[in-house]
């Protein structure tokens, strides 16, 4: 693991500034600048680290996820800690976690999300008909604002902030989360990973796919889209003083109050 490649969001107003310090700091410890890499360190907030996995994860790479943006669930080293994090990667003194991916066919067209997949309105304060099927088996038809369909890792993301459960990072397992049901009897469903869901657009409502918030599909009424999961895992490397459930209570203040 010697050689790195970063990758920033070119859109944010220091992203210049920022590579250029971060290629310092690789240098430094002696590491070398590859697009050949042998790992990416992913600078930037979640977003950053996303559009890399969608680029680099297929491949193989591991990434090393540097916040400097805001919240950074994923990218749970700081700039600050990146020099000591590069000296335990040299040191060997690291994890990878393997990241379960879900794939999406729609129209001849593979889409890949390591968070989740959306599909939603296109008009705000206008719903859309769904149907879901659940390999092969119609399970139901509704009416909602939309529907997530995520990975554990996409556990802690929008699903979870629409109701969803939380899953631990290793679980083996699919998220169906509603997005604003028209019915009390929808409730966010999980399932093994082996499952094939279809889920079919109906005729009232516009809809649009979204891959990991960032690639967008817009969908045709009465067609369907497949989901299920991908043939290979995003691989995410962890400095060991890192844990799911620490990065839960300093993050998103998981469990309250420490002093209660």
């Amino acid at each position: 693991m010697k050689k790195a490649k970063i990758v920033v969001n070119k859109h944010k107003p220091r992203a210049k500034k920022n590579l250029e310090s971060a290629e310092q700091v690789l240098l430094a410890k002696g590491f070398k600048i590859s697009e050949r890499p042998d790992f990416i360190v992913a600078l930037g907030g979640d977003g950053t680290l996303l559009a890399a996995a969608n680029t680099y994860g297929r491949k193989g790479i591991p990434i090393l996820g540097v916040n400097i943006g805001s919240l950074g669930f994923l990218t749970n080293v700081t700039f600050r800690e990146l020099s000591t994090t590069l000296v335990e990667i040299l040191e060997k003194k690291f994890s990878i976690e393997k990241r379960m991916v879900m794939k999406a066919v729609y129209d001849r067209k593979v889409f890949y999300a390591l968070n989740d997949f959306t599909i939603s309105t296109r008009v705000p304060g206008r719903v859309v008909e769904f149907s879901a099927v659940i390999n092969r088996e119609y399970v139901c038809r509704f009416i909602a604002d939309g529907i997530i369909v995520a990975t554990p890792t996409g556990s802690t993301a929008y699903s979870l902030a629409t109701g969803g459960p939380i899953l631990l990072p290793d679980t083996e397992a699919i998220i169906m989360t509603p997005i604003a049901p028209h019915t009390l009897s929808v409730r966010p469903l999980v399932l093994p990973a082996s499952n094939r869901i279809e889920i079919q657009i109906g005729k009232k409502g516009n809809a649009v796919l979204v891959a990991d918030g960032q690639r967008c599909k817009l969908m045709r009424k009465s067609h369907s889209i497949f989901f299920e999961k991908a043939d290979y895992y995003v691989k995410l490397i962890k400095p060991l003083h890192t844990t799911f459930f620490s990065t839960l209570r300093e993050k998103m203040q998981w469990g309250g109050r420490e002093d209660a």
